[in-house]
């Protein structure tokens, strides 16, 4: 008996305890709406300040174990000019608070992390989503059920309902899809993953034409934190199965296999960073094109001078934000380009390196790749010159260029046969178009061809330049070729006048 009146004293402390903590949990969520909401309103004013719109909160009913409250975006009467909503629309989210320290809602998935809440949240149908809920057939388009653990951090599943939609000739089709995502209470770190099976949108062009473009297979994922620098690293992924591209029932264009990895990172001084496109396959009317990939990646990237130069080009671009119709493009531009120019030696602080390893592309007859090479220099570091920034920030430049003319003569096929032409004068075509570029590559001495590949290698470093095995200072180089805004050499003046021997120029073949 004795035993019996213990066990019941327990259960009915810890239920007392348990109604407490969830009715305390209760009163601090409701202490700290504001907080959320002014945040809230302070992202807005950032970022989107001729929106119009302000975030608010009403209608919060506290229960002992639960509570709601609807969270609403409306127009701000404190800005003039056109407002993303018009005065009295409102988008409204509804949210449903289990209390902790165990949620119901999470009991009821057996988790037993104490946790301070447990958050379900859904779209309302507004005047103002009318046509969205149309779509819908009066669903929320997405659900979130989300976690607030004690420390303030929040793991959100997110759920987008499927869509099957029509009208007239224009219809979609999507499969839904999901995403996880675990965000740190100080918003800093954000792990997240999502995916979506399929989407497919048609409707008819101009032309009176049903075009169908559809996707398949979309997986996203994304691991960062905001950095010392109060910039976003990390890794990201986004990968697509398939896009399609379809007209009056023709397959027009198809990529198969697009894959896009993203890795940043940083050093007590600066950032390294690689960007990795590849493509497995891109078909257009049912011909294979081949494959491509892009490998490009940035080290010694001075991180303070970076974080400036972003807080300038973000302020730049605000102005010309709130600026709206007032702006003038031209104007927009110089004042960007001048935001570039007065950054620039401070960005190459770190004497920064950038390479391309490499850009690539290949077919059934060959593959052409491209790399590059850049070392740059702090121009304040180096000696007082009169040559252009450009030339006093670069330190060193490798590139490399090869084209199998085998290659480029089936890729130059296929792009005449989708014209017309038939399969033999799509071939003869060809053949005479690489050929005479072949030649116009031979007689600039940009390109030499050995072993039917067409290729070219430049290599420039202490101010020398090899093109081919041809050296040369820069100066030479911009003048005989008129790059980088250098004037051409004059008419009197040849290689010859440079010790550089004159050869014949390859005959170029009759179009």
């Amino acid at each position: 008996m004795k035993k019996s009146l213990v066990a019941v004293s327990v259960i009915v402390v810890l239920g007392a305890a348990w109604t407490g903590a969830s009715w305390y949990t209760g009163k601090l969520i409701e202490q700290r709406m504001g907080e959320l909401v002014n945040n809230a309103n302070d992202q807005i004013r950032t970022l989107l300040p001729q929106a119009g719109v302000k975030f608010a909160y009403k209608d919060y009913q506290r229960g002992l174990f639960s509570s709601q409250v609807r969270y609403i975006l409306q127009s701000d009467s404190t800005v003039s000019g056109e407002k993303a909503l018009k005065d009295g629309d409102e988008v409204a989210f509804i949210e449903t608070i289990d209390h902790g320290p165990f949620p119901l809602a999470q009991l009821k998935k057996f988790n037993l992390i104490p946790s301070m809440a447990s958050v379900h949240t859904e779209l309302a149908n507004t005047p103002a989503l009318k046509k969205l809920f149309e779509v819908t057939k009066g669903q929320s388009p997405f659900t979130a059920d989300s976690r607030i653990s004690y420390s303030g951090d929040t793991s959100s599943a997110i759920t987008f309902i499927p869509i099957d939609y029509q009208q007239n000739t224009t219809s979609m089709k999507f499969a839904g899809a999901k995403i996880d995502a675990d965000v740190s209470r100080d918003l800093r770190k954000v792990k997240m993953s999502g995916s979506s099976d399929s989407l497919v949108f048609a409707s008819k062009n101009h032309w009176d034409q049903l075009e169908q473009f559809s996707l398949q297979g979309l997986v996203i994922k994304s691991d960062t934190n905001v950095g010392k620098f109060d910039l976003s690293i990390g890794d990201q992924q986004l990968s697509i199965k398939q896009i399609g591209l379809n007209i009056d029932g023709k397959d027009t264009a198809t990529l198969v296999g697009f894959n896009l990895n993203t890795q940043l990172g940083e050093t007590d001084k600066d950032l390294n960073g690689k960007l990795t496109y590849t493509l497995d396959a891109l078909k257009i009317q049912d011909n294979d094109f081949g494959a491509g990939k892009l490998a490009f990646s940035f080290d010694h990237l001075d991180g303070q001078s970076l974080k400036l130069f972003s807080s300038a080009y973000n302020q730049q671009a605000l102005k010309a934000v709130q600026a709206g119709e007032n702006l003038d493009p031209e104007a927009y531009q110089q004042q960007m380009a001048e935001i570039l120019l007065a950054n620039l030696p401070a960005l190459l602080k770190g004497n920064p390196t950038i390479s391309i390893a490499p850009l690539s592309w290949k077919n059934a007859k060959g593959e052409s790749t491209f790399t590059l090479n850049v070392a740059l220099t702090d121009p304040t570091q180096a000696k007082a010159t009169d040559e252009p920034l450009l030339a006093q920030s670069v330190k060193k430049i490798d590139a490399t260029l090869t084209i199998p003319m085998a290659m480029a003569t089936e890729l130059t096929t296929q792009t005449a046969r989708l014209q017309g032409y038939s399969p033999e004068e799509a071939q003869k075509m060809a053949q005479q178009q690489v050929q005479g570029i072949a030649a116009m590559g031979q007689m600039f001495k940009l390109t030499t061809t050995k072993d039917d590949v067409i290729s070219s290698s430049f290599h420039f470093a202490d101010n020398q330049v090899d093109l081919n095995g041809q050296k040369m200072s820069l100066q030479e180089f911009v003048g005989l070729f008129g790059m980088f805004g250098g004037a051409p050499a004059e008419e009197d003046t040849g290689p010859e006048s440079e010790g550089m021997p004159v050869e014949p120029a390859p005959a170029v073949p009759a179009q």
